[in-house]
């Protein structure tokens, strides 16, 4: 069989009998570049969410906002019953914190000695 893109024989994969590119390095990339022109032209509004992104965030942001607004009374009522539960995360969450940050410092000096 010969190779789409540099036109020499080459024996295919036994495990990919329909290869069309052999495996020379030049080859492998050429082709991984078409791969991606092809996919891309059939897909022309893949990567169209990023020119977006910006707009769903600040629109998200409004969202969020108005409806804090309006359940203020339901978000009260749930931090009061809920209080001591995250005081009790809080205090452990700062507890493992400090104690990773002593470990950072102790391996930091043991490293400067």
């Amino acid at each position: 069989m010969r190779c789409k893109i540099c036109q020499k024989e080459f024996v295919p994969s036994k495990y990919r009998p329909h290869q069309q590119v052999c495996s020379r390095l030049e080859c492998q990339k050429k082709r991984q570049i078409q791969n991606e022109k092809e996919w891309r032209s059939r897909n022309p509004d893949y990567f169209k969410y990023l020119d977006q992104e910006s707009a769903w965030k600040e629109k998200r942001k409004r969202y969020n906002k108005l409806w804090k607004t309006t359940h203020k009374g339901e978000l009260q009522e749930y931090e009061q019953t809920h209080r001591q539960q995250r005081k009790e995360y809080m205090c452990q969450y700062m507890r493992n914190y400090r104690q990773s940050s002593q470990a950072a410092k102790i391996s930091v000096n043991r490293n400067k000695s």
